[in-house]
């Protein structure tokens, strides 16, 4: 399967990360920005409330004193219409050039302002407000619609009883609080682009070295299961690495293995097939009955043998693979050891071999197969090892936290010195008379190897023959 299928079947880490980076900072820049766009029209506000105060306590200071002249004609008698004042609109410099004209500024005529008696009437006003009263005659601000317009006003009294008000209307507040309020906004979605190529590069940056680790792997050859280097590789990849590291340990060693079985395999079966070919060879060209029969008997225990050296290779195979269950379970000893007792029992042949058994219960956590193959070697062992007449005792108990498991003959037994070579595969003792394939004991060490079980040979203190005692882990 080419990189290219893979990547488009597979989750990229580096689209990943840089979609939930990229998206997640722009949901909180858009978020900040929200914040920021409120909290500018509420300082705006505050901007302009402040301001709508100062220009009416600045036109109390100015108009205050003089409005005692302006609130009587020339007759004497109160003013019945009220003065209205012309705002000078100069040109503007600096800032807001945009907004200034030959007439005034874009926003003056926004404003306006009112000077009340105090029965209500107004006794001056500027040209760019309502001729009607901007508000109550109550002090403070107030908000109001007057000829369909929204205003925001600012009511201030006197000493002497005159209301003061400045008006300002709200359209040109929310324009002007928006502008404000946008212009914090705008240098935090514009840095939204640059914020993204530079999260990009980084990202792209950082992924170099997984993609070094990567293409190490997939240009390394099938036969070559040394280590991958960690030394350059990143710290987040590393925990990976050492488990891929101890994958090919295993593989190797599992295939040196395979190969190490398949050699000794090949040498020990060579052999029995050539034995098997001249068996057969003679059968054919036996010119009596008698020649023929015994032919026949020879090949027959020939694939006997050959039987059993098979079954015992694949049985090797099996338990020194790992091919295990997932999960061991509780095996008994006890019905393990009475059912190969029977089976033995049956097989005797009369040959006046007896068996013993002698049990108490004892469980052990395990795979029940490899249990059955581990016994089942054993007394095959002593079974062939025993000569006609003589008994194989078989003790079933427990010993603290540990089952024991013993199996004495009196057979010739092992001298001390081979007593740790017949573990070795496809060893045989010389001059014990007695066939075999050297896989016995082989699969018995295998076997306690995966159980964490151990064993140890001895010569037997009551039959004279060998001692077997197995302890394995019990429940």
């Amino acid at each position: 399967m080419s990189k290219r299928s893979i990547s488009m079947r597979t989750i990229s880490i580096r689209r990943v990360l840089l979609l939930s980076i990229i998206g997640i900072t722009t949901l909180v820049l858009l978020v900040a920005s929200a914040f920021s766009y409120r909290a500018g029209l509420q300082e705006a506000g505050e901007l302009f409330d402040a301001k709508l105060a100062h220009s009416s306590r600045v036109l109390m200071s100015l108009v205050d004193e003089p409005m005692a002249d302006l609130a009587l004609n020339a007759n004497g008698d109160p003013a019945t219409d009220p003065m209205v004042i012309r705002v000078w609109r100069g040109p503007s410099e600096g800032v807001g050039e945009a907004l200034a004209k030959p007439g005034g500024h874009a926003y003056e005529t926004k404003l306006a302002f009112q000077v009340r008696d105090a029965r209500g009437t107004v006794l001056l006003r500027s040209d760019s407000g309502p001729s009607r009263p901007l508000a109550p005659l109550k002090a403070g601000f107030a908000d109001l619609v007057i000829d369909g317009e929204h205003w925001r006003t600012f009511t201030l009294k006197s000493s002497t009883d005159r209301w003061y008000q400045s008006g300002e209307l709200s359209a040109i507040r929310e324009e002007i609080a928006e502008e404000i309020a946008f212009g914090t906004l705008l240098p935090l979605l514009a840095a939204v682009p640059l914020l993204a190529l530079f999260v990009w590069l980084a990202v792209n940056w950082a992924s170099r070295s997984l993609l070094r680790v990567s293409d190490a792997v997939e240009q390394r050859a099938p036969e070559r299961l040394a280590p991958i280097e960690l030394e350059r590789a990143p710290r987040e990849v590393q925990g990976i690495l050492t488990a891929v590291n101890g994958l090919l340990d295993r593989l190797d060693k599992a295939l040196a293995r395979e190969r190490r079985f398949t050699a000794d395999a090949a040498h020990e079966l060579r052999t029995p097939i050539a034995a098997l070919k001249v068996h057969a060879y003679n059968l054919r060209q036996s010119a009596n009955d008698d020649e023929r029969g015994h032919s026949q008997r020879h090949l027959d225990a020939g694939i006997l043998r050959m039987e059993r050296l098979v079954a015992q290779l694949l049985a090797l195979s099996r338990i020194e693979s790992g091919a295990m269950p997932a999960a061991y379970r509780p095996v008994d000893l006890v019905a393990l050891a009475q059912r190969h007792e029977r089976d033995y029992a049956a097989l005797s042949n009369g040959d006046g071999k007896r068996i013993v058994l002698i049990a108490e219960p004892a469980t052990v956590l395990g795979d029940e197969l490899t249990i059955d193959a581990l016994l089942r070697n054993l007394l095959d062992n002593a079974m062939r090892y025993t000569p006609p007449g003589g008994t194989i005792a078989i003790r079933v108990g427990r010993v603290g936290d540990r089952a024991l498991l013993v199996i004495e003959d009196s057979g010739p037994g092992i001298p001390e010195d081979a007593r740790q070579r017949v573990f070795n595969r496809f060893h045989r003792e010389l001059g014990t008379g007695v066939e075999g394939s050297g896989l016995g004991l082989s699969i018995v060490a295998q076997a306690l190897h995966q159980h964490r079980g151990e064993i140890v040979l001895d010569a037997s203190p009551t039959l004279g023959g060998l001692r077997a005692t197995v302890t394995l882990p019990a429940l």
